[in-house]
């Protein structure tokens, strides 16, 4: 199976899980849904620890720590686990900052125009230097995709503010005329 299709196949099965969780949810009383809960968070501890141990080995036999850092980080699925479980080999700050210059290479915005202000337990203030897009729409837009592009690379942030953006103008109604209709 090539990446992209193990990628996808990878999603659909996450969502199914997300589905049948939900399902499962409805149907138990809640008693049984709190031990439901509890048996999953048993076994996700369980599969942490054992994700630790496999990266402590890999580092005990010798394996490039920077390398290995960038493989784990590199890697959508692997780095999800290693947040998931504090195990991952960049702070919350660090993948912040790494997406944010990779958003701004995208978006075409200078290194200053959208950068972390403060990071204070989970609540995240990013600053931005003038708008993130053209217009009212684009702004709003832009802002969604930050929003989004921080909650995959750091699911522990809880919040996040943008400040320095303009308020977005009304749009204005533009009237049209037709051939023979009066204003």
């Amino acid at each position: 199976m090539s990446a992209p299709d193990e990628e996808a196949a990878l999603r659909a099965e996450s969502s199914q899980i997300e589905q049948l969780l939900d399902e499962l949810r409805t149907l138990v009383t809640a008693p049984a849904w709190l031990r439901v809960e509890d048996l999953l968070r048993r076994v996700v501890r369980l599969y942490g620890a054992g994700l630790g141990r496999t990266l402590d080995h890999a580092r005990a036999a010798g394996a490039d720590e920077p390398r290995l850092a960038e493989l784990c980080s590199g890697d959508d699925l692997l780095a999800s686990l290693l947040v998931l479980h504090g195990l991952h080999p960049h702070t919350t700050e660090q993948r912040i900052d790494r997406a944010l210059a990779l958003l701004r290479r995208e978006l075409g915005l200078p290194g200053d125009a959208l950068v972390v202000d403060s990071l204070v337990g989970g609540a995240l203030r990013l600053r931005a230097s003038g708008e993130l897009g053209g217009g009212a729409m684009a702004t709003r837009v832009a802002e969604g995709v930050v929003r989004r592009v921080i909650e995959n690379v750091a699911p522990e942030v809880s919040s996040i503010e943008i400040v320095g953006l303009p308020v977005p103008r009304d749009p204005t109604l533009v009237q049209l005329r037709t051939p023979g209709h009066p204003r």
